[in-house]
């Protein structure tokens, strides 16, 4: 696969996506947002692989949104079709789990995409935030709702409503990010991660990001959590794991 705005490489059973926009400190626009949206589309289909990490650079992940593509003329046509809103329910239909390794900023669509994914390694230099008020505007992703539904409403509204951005360790203990390490460690920790998720069996864990994604949203789309657990014990993996408990053996996942 070959983008523009982002690289795509694969090793094994994980593929990792790293936003590519140096200059810009990596702001998301449109053109990344359909190069993710593609990408993300692709992977989800290469049954090989069975999770994504996302990284931006080592001083940034992705410093906001770029602003400037609203203030051209070409922005009705943005709002008007909602491409970025587009993009970002492409994204987040991946039925992979996306590990997010940041490091620096996460600001604006940056954070947007942090809130996309299952789950977030933070660099101990790692700052989040919405900055978007200052402009008079609101995330352009769902970021409102997300962080909102991730962090509580007091919480949301503290930094939306000021545009104030937080710490590494503040963003752990509010639930934003999942685990902190050092910068030089937030990929290679990022991707033991994956590669742990990948060695699981894939129809589980593909029901699990389904089960927690519908809690998080406080709605089940018509299967309860204890319809999504039976159905995890229908697949062959499944019996697989279950047989090899009994007969104390290590088993042998084929991922169907």
């Amino acid at each position: 696969m070959s983008f523009e705005t982002i690289t795509v490489e694969t090793n094994g059973s994980v593929a990792v996506i790293g936003l590519n926009r140096p200059s810009s400190m990596n702001a998301v626009c449109a053109a990344m947002l359909y190069d993710l949206a593609e990408a993300f589309e692709q992977l989800d289909k290469d049954d090989s692989v069975r999770a994504i990490v996302l990284k931006g650079g080592d001083s940034f992940f992705a410093a906001g949104t770029d602003m400037s593509e609203f203030s051209k003329k070409e922005s009705s046509e943005l709002v008007k079709e909602g491409l970025y809103g587009q993009s970002a329910e492409r994204i987040s239909a991946c039925r992979k789990p996306v590990i997010a390794a940041v490091c620096g900023y996460a600001f604006g669509g940056g954070l947007e995409l942090v809130l996309m994914s299952d789950i977030v390694i933070a660099a101990d230099n790692a700052r989040f935030g919405f900055p978007e008020m200052t402009l008079g505007v609101l995330p352009q992703m769902g970021g409102v709702s997300m962080l909102s539904r991730r962090v509580g409403r007091a919480r949301a509204a503290d930094m939306i409503l000021t545009g104030r951005h937080i710490s590494a360790d503040e963003a752990l203990a509010c639930g934003l990010v999942s685990r902190i390490a050092d910068s030089a460690e937030v990929v290679p920790e990022a991707l033991l991660v994956a590669e742990r998720i990948a060695s699981m069996p894939a129809a589980g864990v593909s029901l699990a990001k389904h089960a927690i994604a519908e809690a998080e949203k406080g709605k089940t789309d018509g299967f309860s959590e204890e319809t999504l657990a039976r159905l995890s014990l229908m697949s062959a993996d499944a019996r697989e794991g279950l047989s090899a408990l009994t007969e104390k053996r290590a088993p042998r996942f084929e991922h169907k």
